[in-house]
């Protein structure tokens, strides 16, 4: 028994395995995987195709657009209601009976055009803020003798707005040279 070789019990270790680098790794592939992916939506456009007809064109009505413009300087106020059937221009003095007959004036304009709610106010640089304030007052607000200028369709805050406006929407314009 001398030639035989004594095998050694070679005692294996438990190997371990680290993935952790992998996971690592993976975990950023998939991170540049969703950005990089396209994502795309399913949509259905509707195109409407002119029709070719040798018909001349139907004329449709003139829609009536009437603007109205105040513009305040130091001393007085002028209104223009352009395309509203009103008197315009028309001018008022800054003192509590010009800002009164301005109100009536505006009175006047949204009765014969009950549609319209924007008025644009232009102001000098001079003009005094509590002068502006006045002015804006007697254009903003509904005195309790003015009509209401709602429609019948109109719904219940619509309503409550121009009980309490005569034009609730006034925009502050200005012209920069």
């Amino acid at each position: 028994m001398a030639g035989r070789k004594k095998k050694k019990n070679k005692k294996y270790k438990d190997i371990s395995l680290n993935i952790m680098p992998f996971i690592d790794v993976f975990s950023l592939l998939n991170t540049f995987l969703l950005m990089s992916a396209v994502f795309l939506s399913v949509g259905i456009l509707e195109v409407q195709i002119p029709f070719l007809t040798s018909a001349p064109p139907t004329k449709q009505p003139d829609a009536k657009s009437c603007d109205v413009k105040v513009d305040m300087e130091k001393a007085q106020i002028e209104a223009t209601a352009s395309n509203c059937g009103v008197q315009s221009p028309r001018k008022f003095t800054v003192d509590k009976s010009g800002v009164a007959e301005l109100h009536q004036h505006l009175v006047a304009v949204r009765k014969g055009n009950p549609e319209i709610d924007k008025l644009q106010f232009f102001t000098e640089d001079d003009v005094l803020w509590k002068d502006i304030a006045y002015v804006l007052d007697a254009i903003k607000l509904r005195k309790p003798t003015d009509p209401v200028f709602a429609s019948k369709s109109a719904s219940d805050v619509e309503k409550a707005v121009a009980a309490e406006f005569l034009f609730p929407k006034v925009v502050m314009a200005s012209v920069m040279l």
